[in-house]
């Protein structure tokens, strides 16, 4: 403990001096928040604006819980986390995929303790990380699942792009999702989403997550009854390798919508198509059937820039 706690005490000493300066730089704090700059290991606070504070475990290796450590509240996808939590209160089953260490899962089942979530994550070491963060919070309406999701239900490769001692994020089934050369490949389980939804008999989906690392595609390929049944309200990133044809294609009958999310203004701004993500922030798409009338009512502090 005395270990941890000497490599802790520049970072500790660092962050209470800051509470007492004003107006400190963006380009500091995101410094501050890389692993290489100061160390922090152990539990880190998470808020987030109207929703009970939980805590994350950063081994000095989860950007999430870093951003929140260094930043304090809202610091990570402020906009989208607040549009997720209020949607979350409306929703009686909530599917993560793609759930890293869990941010958002936690946030929903803090924000919604009757909901039930689902969250899932291929990669074996992330996964393991998001079993600690559940049990910290205990956090018993999160179900936890290690796999892939895609359009199939079989094995398949799961790229990985960083070593074991980072809590990668970038994991791809996709194998032009990057332009760097992956570290590893593991084979993996892989589900559809319909069929994982009918075997766990899930009810009324009415909230995902999509985090895939370019690989969205296949995932709606295989989520086609759970999607036209349910109507879900979908948060998902859209990168710049993004199928977004497909995307358009899947969508164009069930009366979905798409609005940009900014996380730097509490904006949504409607497009007629999937728009890909070029900003280094504002990577997600809230994807809807609702107008922009209707998510003017349900989200108070929301600015909905409706299409032209």
């Amino acid at each position: 403990m005395n270990v941890i706690n000497s490599k802790n005490a520049g970072a500790l000493a660092l962050k209470n001096a800051l509470q007492y300066m004003r107006d400190v730089p963006q380009s500091i704090l995101e410094q501050l928040a890389s692993p290489k700059t100061l160390p922090w290991y152990g539990f880190v606070d998470v808020d987030i604006s109207g929703v009970p504070t939980f805590t994350m475990f950063s081994n000095n290796d989860d950007f999430v819980a870093q951003a929140y450590f260094w930043k304090g509240a809202d610091a990570y996808e402020g906009t989208s986390l607040k549009l997720w939590t209020t949607l979350a209160k409306r929703s009686v089953s909530i599917i993560d995929i793609g759930a890293y260490s869990g941010v958002y899962s936690l946030a929903a089942s803090k924000a919604s303790p009757k909901s039930k979530i689902y969250s899932i994550e291929a990669l074996d070491r992330v996964y393991s990380r998001l079993l600690i963060n559940k049990a910290a919070n205990s956090a018993a309406n999160i179900n936890c699942f290690n796999f892939a999701v895609s359009d199939c239900d079989s094995e398949i490769n799961l790229l990985v792009y960083s070593g074991q001692d980072i809590l990668v994020s970038g994991s791809s089934t996709v194998p032009d999702a990057c332009d760097r050369i992956p570290c590893e490949s593991k084979e993996v389980k892989s589900f559809t989403l319909d069929s994982f939804v009918e075997s766990n008999a899930i009810p009324s989906v009415g909230l995902m997550k999509i985090d895939a690392e370019g690989a969205e595609h296949l995932i709606l390929k295989g989520a086609q009854k759970v999607i036209s049944s349910y109507l879900p309200d979908i948060i998902c990133e859209i990168l710049p390798v993004a199928k977004t044809n497909d995307i358009f294609s899947f969508f164009s009958s069930l009366g979905y919508k798409y609005y940009k999310i900014s996380e730097s203004s509490m904006r949504l701004v409607q497009h007629i198509a999937p728009p890909n993500s070029l900003e280094s922030v504002d990577y997600n798409t809230f994807i809807s059937t609702k107008n922009s009338a209707e998510l003017i009512n349900l989200l108070p502090g929301f600015e909905v820039v409706a299409v032209d």
